[in-house]
C-alpha cells in the first residue's frame, strides 16, 4: 500500500479536528489525507517515529537531524566541532532526558556513517591568521555566516556579550589651576589602586540590557563587600577568581545562572543567537553542550576583529568607562584617596552604567557595527577598517640571480665554500679558511644548544616540585547581592575562620570541655594504687 504524503503538521490539525471540533477520527484522518491508525496512536500519546529512539541507538531520528544541523553550523563559523565536543554534547542530551546511558567507543564512527552529509576532516587553523586584523575580507567573512546562518533569529533573542575590565582605582588626568611656575608640576592626589575588576557585560538587539556579572580579584568572596546601602543593585551576580578574569567555570556559570533565565524567549521554540569572541572559555566542551541543549547558538567574531564588529566595544564600554573614572575622582576627594574597597567600586560602576550603557548608545553600537539591522555595507564603512594587505611578488625588473646571491648573508660554511667556487686559487684558499672557522663555530653551538635544552628540561623538571592533589572548590558559582545580604553571617569574615580554628585547637589539647567542681570533688574520692615500680593509679571507689 502507497504511503500517504502527510506531515507532522497535517497529523496536529487532524487531532485537533478530533478533540475541538467534534470529528470522528476517521472523518478527520480523511479530511487530512493519513492512516486513521497514525491518528489513532496519537491521539493515545503514541510518538512519532521520529521521535522514538531505536533501541541500539542512543538518540532518535529529529534528535540526530539536530545534532547534524548544529556541527554543520559550526563548522560554516570556524568552529568545527571536535570528537570530544560532540561526544560532551550527546552524554550532556542523555543526562537531560535522565538517560545515564555510556557512549561507546564506536559510536561516533557509526553516526558519522549513517549520514552522509557530515564525515571526518583534519582540522586546519587557518581563520584566525587570515583575518588577522579588521579588513574588508574579514568583514565579508563574517557576514556571510551572519547573513546566511542567523539572519532568521530576531532581534530580541539576538544577545551581544563581552568581558570588559577596570584598575579600581585609576582617574582622569584633568586641567587644573596651580602656580604660574613652569617648573612646578601639578600632581593630583588619588587611590592609584591596580586591583582589577572585570565585569561580564551582555545586550540586545533591541537595546535591552542584562544584568552584569562581577568577577573580583580573590579567593571567596567576603560578607564585608555587600552592604545594605547597595539594595538598588541586588540583583547583580558577582563571583571570585585568582586574577580577576574569566575562566572556563565561571564562563558556564554565567551562561548558565545569567544569560539563559535573563533570555528566556516568549515562544520556547525560539532559537537563540550569542554574538561572542573565540576566547577559549567560550569554546569548551561543556560551553557548546549548554548551547546545544538550550537552543542558544554562538556567532564568533574574527579575531582582532572586536572594535569594529562588537557592538558592546563601540559606543558603550569607552562611555561607560570614562565615566567610571569621573565617579571615582568624585569618591576620592570625599575620602582622601583612600584605597578602592569593593563597595565604592560598585557604587561608581552602577552609575557609570547608567551613563554609558543607555538604550540610546547599546542600538547605536549595533547599528554602527552593522549586526542589527544587518547591514554588511555599514560594517564596511567603520572608521577603523584597514585595507587588505596585498602580497608582494618579485618581478622581471629585480636583480639577477648573480647580485641577489651576493646580497645574501651566508649561514653556513657549506654556502661559503660555494660563494668561492669560480673565484681564484687565492681567494678559493680564503674562503676555504673562512669555512672551517664556521664549521667550528657551528659544532660549538650545537654543543652549547644541547646544553641548554637539558639544563631547562631540568629546571622544569624541578619547578614542578613534588606531587600535590588540586583540589577544586565545589561552591565556586556566581552569588547576588541579596543572596549574599540573606546569607548574612554566612559568609566568613577575615579572621572568623582561624579564631574558630584555634578554639578547636584549645578544646583538643585539654581533652574535651572543662570539668564542673562537683567532678573535681569526685576526682579527689579517688583511691590511690601503687603498682610495683611505685607508680601512683588513681582508680575509683567500688560500690
Amino acid at each position: 500500500m502507497p504511503q500517504l504524503p502527510y506531515t507532522e503538521d497535517d497529523v496536529i490539525e487532524a487531532m485537533l479536528d478530533v478533540t475541538d471540533n467534534g470529528l470522528s477520527q476517521h472523518e478527520a484522518a480523511q479530511k487530512h489525507g493519513m492512516p486513521q491508525t497514525t491518528l489513532s496512536d496519537r491521539l493515545r500519546g503514541i510518538p512519532p517515529k521520529s521521535e522514538v529512539t531505536h533501541p541500539s541507538r542512543l538518540l532518535s531520528k529529529s534528535q540526530e537531524a539536530r545534532l547534524i544541523t548544529w556541527i554543520l553550523r559550526q563548522e560554516a563559523l570556524g568552529y568545527a566541532p571536535s570528537h570530544s565536543q560532540v561526544r560532551a554534547t550527546v552524554a550532556a542530551l542523555l543526562r537531560q532526558q535522565g538517560r545515564e546511558r555510556p557512549i561507546g567507543v564506536h559510536w561516533l564512527t557509526r553516526f558519522v556513517k549513517r549520514h552522509p552529509s557530515i564525515k571526518n576532516k583534519i582540522g586546519k587553523r587557518q581563520e584566525a591568521s587570515r583575518f588577522n586584523c579588521f579588513t574588508p575580507t574579514a568583514v565579508n567573512w563574517y557576514f556571510d555566516i551572519r547573513e546566511r546562518e542567523y539572519g532568521w533569529i530576531k532581534p530580541e533573542n539576538t544577545v551581544n556579550v563581552d568581558e570588559g575590565g577596570i584598575m579600581a582605582g585609576f582617574g582622569l588626568d584633568s586641567l587644573v589651576i596651580g602656580s604660574s611656575d613652569p617648573k612646578r608640576k601639578a600632581f593630583l592626589k588619588g587611590s592609584q589602586s591596580r586591583t582589577w575588576t572585570s565585569f561580564l557585560e551582555a545586550v540586545t538587539a533591541t537595546g535591552r540590557l542584562l544584568k552584569p556579572g562581577i568577577i573580583f580579584k580573590g579567593k571567596e568572596l567576603q560578607q564585608q563587600w555587600f552592604t545594605e546601602e547597595l539594595k538598588e543593585v541586588a540583583d547583580w551576580y558577582y563571583i571570585t577568581s585568582d586574577n580577576g578574569w574569566t575562566d572556563n567555570h565561571i564562563a558556564i556559570e554565567w551562561l548558565r545562572e545569567v544569560y539563559l533565565p535573563q533570555t528566556q524567549p516568549e515562544d520556547e521554540s525560539d532559537a537563540r543567537l550569542i554574538i561572542l569572541d573565540g576566547h577559549r572559555s567560550h569554546v569548551s566542551d561543556e560551553w557548546m553542550a549548554t548551547c546545544f541543549l538550550n537552543n542558544v547558538y554562538c556567532c564568533y567574531l574574527p579575531a582582532h576583529c572586536s572594535h569594529g564588529l562588537q557592538p558592546l566595544d563601540n559606543g558603550v564600554f569607552n562611555v561607560s568607562k570614562a565615566a567610571y573614572r569621573k565617579e571615582r575622582q568624585k569618591l576620592t576627594s570625599l575620602t582622601d584617596s583612600a584605597p578602592v574597597d569593593k563597595v565604592n567600586f560598585i557604587k561608581a560602576y552602577a552609575k557609570a552604567r547608567e551613563v554609558g550603557m543607555t538604550k540610546k548608545n547599546i542600538l547605536s553600537g549595533w547599528r554602527v557595527t552593522g549586526n542589527w539591522p544587518i547591514s554588511r555595507r555599514k560594517a564596511l564603512m567603520h572608521p577603523e577598517i584597514q585595507s587588505d594587505k596585498k602580497e608582494t611578488t618579485p618581478t622581471s625588473d629585480g636583480p639577477s640571480d648573480g647580485q641577489r646571491d651576493s646580497d645574501n648573508t651566508p649561514k653556513t660554511s657549506r654556502h661559503i665554500r660555494d660563494l668561492g667556487k669560480n673565484k681564484s686559487p687565492s681567494t678559493r684558499r680564503r674562503y676555504s679558511v673562512i669555512s672551517r672557522g664556521f664549521e667550528a663555530q657551528e659544532s660549538k653551538i650545537a654543543s652549547l644548544s644541547s646544553r641548554v635544552a637539558s639544563l631547562e628540561e631540568e629546571v622544569g623538571r624541578l619547578s614542578r616540585g613534588k606531587k600535590r592533589k588540586a583540589i577544586p572548590n565545589p561552591n565556586r558559582k556566581f552569588m547576588t547581592l541579596a543572596e549574599a545580604l540573606v546569607v548574612g553571617n554566612n559568609i566568613s569574615e577575615p579572621g572568623q575562620a582561624a579564631e574558630e580554628i584555634e578554639a578547636v585547637e584549645d578544646v583538643i589539647e585539654v581533652g574535651g570541655v572543662e570539668e564542673d567542681e562537683g567532678s573535681n570533688s569526685e576526682a579527689e574520692e579517688l583511691l590511690v594504687v601503687r603498682t610495683r615500680a611505685g607508680r601512683a593509679v588513681k582508680r575509683p571507689r567500688e560500690y
